[in-house]
């Protein structure tokens, strides 16, 4: 029994048997009124004769067997349940199928579409009355969706030669649709099966594109969630995250997805996403039993190449251990010329219309923005002086000077691939755009003036730092290092108004070229030339957190987040500095609103968490390791006191709470608390803390 009036039958008789079951029933007396002539029925569809004393037979044994009408009915549902899932089921192949001499083999369900579409309709009609009848509902949901799944959209005139038929596509939506209220949201990996949401994937794709959708509006709307912790824990996202692992194919379909939601909007919400997405994929890949599935179902997951298939010796490099020579590699395989003498030419090229096919999901350039380490990595070669080139090197796998050398590599090398890099993520397509740019960022290196400072001077200081610091197993906060700021905030503008002319004449340059590219093209130009180019700076705050002071890291901070310059207006007449050239009371020349703030605290701990993942595997020892993120957290932490406090008469609940969360997952390395002694960010928890409990 396969054909679908047959089914359609046992769907309604299903029917007919809840209808019979009256949840609204006050009393047993009440059902037993209500069920006796449905009793009288089933016992006559039970007797071959259509006399009464069968019947009587039949009401008598149930008597004395003390079964009531209610569980008659019930144990009639369920096996009638049990029978449409089995005939359902039964409806699934899979085969070999010959055609001219060739093989085919056919997967799927022998119910056409079209008939899909009845069955769902005729499934919608029973599945409201299974509610209470226990794992019924499920079982009958899973068989329906999975037997529409894996039913054709195609009329096949011969195995070779399909024809789509878009009617039963528009037409199996609507109704899925209107089935997903009734559908589970939860997960499970018991006995081997296809999770649920990922039958829901495969039968209407509309319905990942409404899930992906859903974390994206969770993202903008609130800025401070940690997407890694919240695809841990949250149980629903965890769900959309197990599907992905066990199909790659809607992995694919969704990172394109988000691509080309970025590509059109430029939105930086939907890239983090995008990023995390990757990450978390790769996560889940390597370690899935944290992520609660078995070490059994864990080793049948694909290997990377299956979630990655174009340009995958690219992303076995973007997704592995940061080092100086993996950095050459890397800028050697996307093909961008590098020269150690500082000097860039190109062949003169024609500007030609940029194409989507350069930056599409397909593309490296798409690979390389899924993994931006790098591109901070970069933004901090750019900036390395030869003394701290000698030390940093050496913890990537570089030897330093005096000591003996796998390779010879001029410090020139890594910063002008640094400049290509740079470069191609900003203009990928446009090669005459990124000799300028190269010109440019080679131009800011030079004028940085930490490459004036004295080695000597720079090496005895960190680590006279070092040794106080290697008391302690996680460095504690005990106020500023004794380090000599020898650039504070003063020397800071001056560079940074450098960098904002640079960054206008890109500016310019940008809104000449958005004329050659497709429309779809334009915002996802802007971000590139607006947020990443701001981002090029912090370069320095990842490199050289010992030369820096609060000041200094603060108007870093505040130009990458909001494009403008505190504390500086073209001239200094307007501040007070004490004799050392501070003043803690300076206050900044345009006051930030709420999405500036929000902006500037979210940076500190995006960029917090960047600094994590490279010191992964920047440093040969973990603590070495935590020292790194220890100076970066210290030396963002006024700036993110100030935002905070910014935020804190703003009555949004859920905004504040998320920032609590937040600032306390912030201040603890692998779970301790290292700003022990820190008053101002004492204070500024307590304040927020107390606001949480007024709200």
């Amino acid at each position: 029994m396969n054909k679908l009036p047959e089914i359609t039958d046992l769907f309604a008789r299903l029917a007919s048997n809840l209808k019979s079951l009256d949840p609204t029933a006050k009393n047993e007396d009440c059902l037993v009124g209500v069920f006796n002539p449905a009793i009288s029925e089933l016992n006559r569809s039970l007797n071959l004769d259509d006399e009464g004393s069968g019947v009587r037979v039949l009401d008598a044994a149930l008597s004395l067997m003390c079964f009531k009408a209610p569980q008659v009915f019930e144990s009639r549902v369920e096996y009638l349940v049990r029978t449409i899932v089995a005939i359902i089921s039964s409806s699934i192949s899979c085969k070999v199928s010959r055609f001219q001499r060739q093989e085919i083999l056919l997967i799927g369900s022998s119910i056409s579409r079209d008939d899909c579409t009845e069955l769902i309709e005729a499934f919608a009609d029973v599945i409201g009355g299974l509610k209470g009848h226990g794992k019924l509902s499920l079982l009958l949901s899973y068989a329906v969706v999975r037997v529409a799944a894996l039913s054709s959209c195609y009329l096949y005139l011969s195995p070779l030669t399909p024809i789509l038929r878009e009617q039963s596509v528009h037409e199996r939506s609507n109704n899925v649709l209107k089935l997903l209220p009734h559908f589970p949201g939860d997960y499970s990996l018991k006995n081997h099966e296809i999770p649920f949401r990922l039958l829901l994937w495969y039968l209407d794709p509309l319905i990942l594109k409404h899930d992906v959708s859903r974390i994206l509006q969770d993202t903008v709307d609130r800025p401070f969630l940690c997407l890694n912790k919240e695809f841990h824990e949250r149980m629903d996202w965890r769900s959309i995250i197990i599907c992905l692992a066990f199909s790659p194919t809607m992995f694919v379909e969704t990172r394109a997805l988000l691509h080309n939601w970025f590509l059109s909007t430029g939105l930086a919400s939907v890239l983090q996403l995008l990023i995390e997405l990757v990450s978390v994929i790769l996560d889940v890949v390597s370690r899935p039993m944290w992520w609660g599935i078995s070490a059994e179902m864990g080793s049948k997951l694909p290997f990377s190449a299956a979630y990655f298939p174009y340009n995958h010796h690219l992303y076995r490099i973007l997704s592995g251990s940061l080092s100086s020579e993996s950095f050459l590699h890397l800028v050697s395989i996307i093909n961008l010329p590098i020269s150690c003498s500082g000097k860039h030419s190109r062949p003169t090229i024609k500007q030609m219309p940029m194409k989507i096919s350069t930056i599409d999901h397909k593309s490296l350039w798409a690979a390389a923005m899924n993994f931006p380490d790098w591109f901070f990595f970069a933004s901090v070669l750019l900036f390395s002086e030869k003394s701290f080139e000698d030390d940093f090197y050496s913890k990537c796998g570089v030897a330093a000077p005096g000591t003996e050398k796998k390779h010879d590599i001029e410090p020139l090398c890594f910063s002008s691939a640094a400049a290509k890099y740079i470069a191609w993520i900003l203009s990928p397509a446009d090669e005459s755009h990124q000799d300028l740019l190269v010109d440019w960022l080679a131009k800011l290196s030079g004028s940085w003036p930490l490459k004036q400072f004295g080695s000597d001077t720079y090496n005895k200081e960190i680590a006279d730092y070092s040794k106080k610091l290697k008391k302690h197993r996680f460095p504690v906060y005990k106020g500023e290092s004794n380090l000599s700021k020898e650039y504070n905030y003063k020397t800071i503008g001056l560079w940074l108004k450098e960098f904002q002319n640079i960054y206008l004449k890109n500016q310019n340059k940008t809104a000449s070229s958005s004329a050659f590219c497709e429309p779809i093209l334009s915002y996802s130009l802007r971000f590139r030339h607006s947020v990443l180019f701001r981002r090029i700076p912090l370069g320095i705050l990842i490199g050289c957190p010992y030369h820096l002071d609060e000041f200094a890291c603060e108007m870093l901070l505040h130009y990458s987040a909001t494009g403008t310059i505190s504390r500086y207006t073209g001239t200094w007449k307007h501040l007070k500095l004490d004799s050392e050239g501070y003043n803690d009371s300076v206050v900044q020349t345009e006051e930030n609103t709420k999405e500036e703030a929000a902006a500037g605290a979210s940076l500190v701990f995006r960029l917090t968490d960047l600094v994590v993942s490279m010191a992964a595997t920047l440093f040969e020892t973990e603590e070495s390791g935590l020292e790194f993120i220890f100076q970066v957290k210290v030396k963002t932490c006024r700036y993110l006191i100030k935002c905070i406090k910014k935020l804190l008469p703003f009555n949004d609940g859920i905004m504040l709470m998320d920032l609590f969360n937040r600032l306390l997952q912030w201040r603890s390395n692998q779970g301790q608390e290292v700003f022990q002694g820190c008053t101002d960010l004492d204070d500024v928890t307590n304040e927020l803390r107390l606001k949480l409990c007024s709200l």
